[in-house]
């Protein structure tokens, strides 16, 4: 009879321990923010930064739950980044832009809060336990079941196509192979084997990834560093210097494709205007190292202010500022209420439902003329302005503080499956909360997608996951 409940007291949740080393640099950094241009921001956003780790960092805790928080916070940082790469003051573009990052730091930190008081009295794993939940599943068998998956779920992705109204249920459905790379992962680490056919896998993923229009290659970056961060113990001064390094050559990585997007996707659509791959994998990818090898340091340069204005999302929320409420009056929670009953309100029933075109409301809010849908383009307000622009400078904290309280009903109905293994209830939960990585989501994008993840892997995990196991277990 194998036992996968969590029987470690809550006083065994323990917090990231940092070197004597770590914690200097730490302080030193934080300092060293003062004395940059738009120094004041910079140390509010890496203050928050501290903040978000020392609320949400547990051992052995799903990884998902703080890495969605940070890679948040990287969309915030980097619009003061941007400003400070063109030596402009914060409020130069948008006369709302410093108080739109306080208040975006101040929001991630009430829905961290908001998490972290509903999780932190659940017990997580010891490495004990952990290595015992791993050993009970097969890893040859996982290994089978993620190449299913892929092959399966990803094919009938393809041939169903995007505008499918199935669209959304198979998007959904092909993130179950996610669950297998994750547990392959965690088993690897815990049996301390087989690493290089993970490694294989990574690659894998991202060399097939290149080979679409958008070339979602960073997906199983982002998935493998959250996994990791489930497997973080402590953090030495060595470590860091290893962590920044692999953060230099990510972002030597993304500068790469920003600067080559534009031209390989002209390519492979072959001048079509339309979002559809009509070349070859070996010269898709032949362009790709055509295209990287004659960058030059202008290239890199130009890549780097672009990128930095593409990650940010501090811009719609500003501008939304800006017109809310001069221009355009506080909506007094219709935004967001439209949003819930876009995405409760089955189109079965509701034949003239309108087509979601995000680009609409950016237009409305921001002032700034995007290209839509029927352009095949979508530029997403972001939850927090959604917030705002209901409830204004104070009321935006409320609908933040329900989105953390959704987030503690998520952790807490997988976390609470002890008759599934713990390492599909980590994966569940990393995977749902990856929908929660991105700071420019729209509130009815965010919910829709939350919702819907949850729906499904609460219904797999009550009939196919057990089955699974079963026959997963040695």
């Amino acid at each position: 009879m194998q036992s996968n409940s969590l029987t470690m007291p809550v006083r065994g949740l323990r917090k990231l321990k940092l070197s004597g080393g770590v914690i200097a640099l730490g302080v030193i950094l934080l300092l060293l923010t003062l004395t940059f241009n738009n120094g004041f921001y910079l140390f509010c956003c890496t203050l928050t930064a501290y903040i978000l780790l020392g609320l949400l960092f547990r051992r052995n805790r799903p990884g998902m739950v703080v890495f969605s928080f940070l890679l948040q916070w990287v969309q915030v940082i980097a619009y003061v980044i941007w400003m400070n790469s063109v030596d402009w003051d914060i409020n130069k573009i948008t006369r709302h832009a410093a108080i739109a990052v306080l208040l975006s730091c101040v929001g991630l930190v009430v829905i961290a809060v908001v998490f972290s008081l509903g999780i932190n009295k659940i017990p997580v794993p010891s490495d004990e336990e952990f290595a015992m939940n791993a050993r009970q599943l097969n890893e040859r068998r996982v290994l089978i079941l993620y190449s299913c998956s892929t092959l399966f779920l990803g094919g009938l992705q393809v041939i169903v196509g995007s505008n499918s109204g199935f669209a959304q249920i198979l998007m959904t459905l092909s993130t179950v192979k996610w669950i297998f790379f994750m547990i392959y992962g965690f088993i690897c680490w815990t049996t301390k084997k087989n690493w290089w056919i993970f490694a294989i896998m990574v690659l894998f993923e991202f060399t097939t990834a290149l080979y679409s229009f958008f070339s979602n290659f960073k997906e199983v970056i982002l998935i493998t560093i959250a996994m990791s961060i489930t497997l973080v113990r402590n953090v030495s001064f060595k470590q860091l210097m290893a962590g920044l390094m692999t953060i230099i050559v990510l972002i030597f990585l993304f500068l790469s494709w920003t600067a080559i997007k534009g031209d390989y996707r002209n390519f492979v659509n072959q001048g079509k205007n339309q979002q559809v791959v009509e070349v070859s994998r070996t010269e898709a990818l032949g362009k790709i190292t055509e295209k990287v090898g004659s960058l030059s340091w202008q290239d890199y340069q130009f890549a780097s202010y672009v990128l930095m204005l593409r990650v940010q999302y501090i811009l719609h929320l500003a501008k939304a500022m800006d017109r809310v409420p001069e221009l355009l009056p506080y909506e007094n929670g219709r935004v967001w209420s439209d949003n819930i009953a876009f995405v409760l309100e089955p189109r079965i029933l509701f034949p003239n439902k309108p087509t979601y075109d995000a680009t609409l409301k950016t237009v409305k809010y921001t002032g700034i003329r995007y290209a839509g849908r029927k352009q095949g383009t979508s530029f997403s307000l972001g939850y927090f302005a959604d917030s705002y622009i209901d409830f204004g400078y104070t009321g935006m904290f409320i609908p933040l503080a329900i989105i953390g309280l959704a987030l503690t009903g998520i952790y807490r109905l997988f976390i609470g499956m002890k008759k599934i293994n713990i390492l599909f209830r980590y994966t569940f939960i990393n995977v749902v909360l990856y929908e929660f990585c991105v700071f420019e989501a729209d509130g009815l994008y965010l919910f829709g997608r939350l919702l819907l993840l949850t729906l499904v892997y609460f219904i797999l995990a009550k009939t196919l996951f057990p089955r699974l196991q079963e026959w997963l277990s040695k």
